[in-house]
């Protein structure tokens, strides 16, 4: 469900005319959660299945400090942006804070969207446009999983893809 929802979260942007998307709260030091290596991947083939070469990724840890300074960085390396896709909702309120503080408001100036749909998404200023991921049922999944493991402990690996779906809040504007 990363790439996919990564997908989903990118070509919403491109649908809004948005061309100079960046990629925020992921990183390619090879100590980072398989998930985001995934988002990393859906923001990457996104651009690339529309026909956009240019990858905006500043690196940076799943950290709000780290999420915050990382897009410093990167409005001020491509202060043409109009878009960023944080790899949760957590980066997605540093990125929101750093947009703010730099003079550039969300979303006329910036467009955002986040990843997981936390509770705290539709309370952020504005209202985060995010990918929800059901975690509950997620749970289930696993659980019935190792319960029919353990119950017959030769069968064979199954593999269950959970869909994400986009949560259109106030965090995006057409370019």
């Amino acid at each position: 469900h990363n790439v996919r929802g990564a997908y989903e979260a990118v070509k919403y942007l491109i649908d809004h005319s948005h061309t100079k998307i960046g990629l925020i709260g992921s990183t390619t030091s090879g100590h980072e959660h398989p998930s985001i290596t995934e988002r990393r991947q859906g923001y990457l083939k996104a651009l690339m299945d529309c026909g956009i070469p240019n990858t905006y990724v500043e690196d940076s840890h799943l950290q709000g400090t780290s999420a915050y300074e990382a897009t410093l960085r990167l409005l001020k390396r491509v202060p043409d942006i109009t878009a960023i896709f944080a790899c949760n909702d957590d980066v997605a309120h540093y990125v929101i804070k750093a947009i703010n503080e730099s003079g550039r408001c969300v979303p006329d100036d910036v467009s955002v969207v986040g990843f997981d749909d936390t509770e705290g998404a539709v309370n952020m200023q504005p209202p985060l446009t995010t990918m929800q991921v059901d975690k509950e049922l997620m749970g289930a999944v696993a659980v019935r999983h190792l319960y029919e493991r353990a119950i017959n402990p030769t069968r064979p690996p199954i593999t269950t893809m959970i869909s994400t779906r986009l949560v259109i809040r106030d965090s995006v504007s057409r370019v």
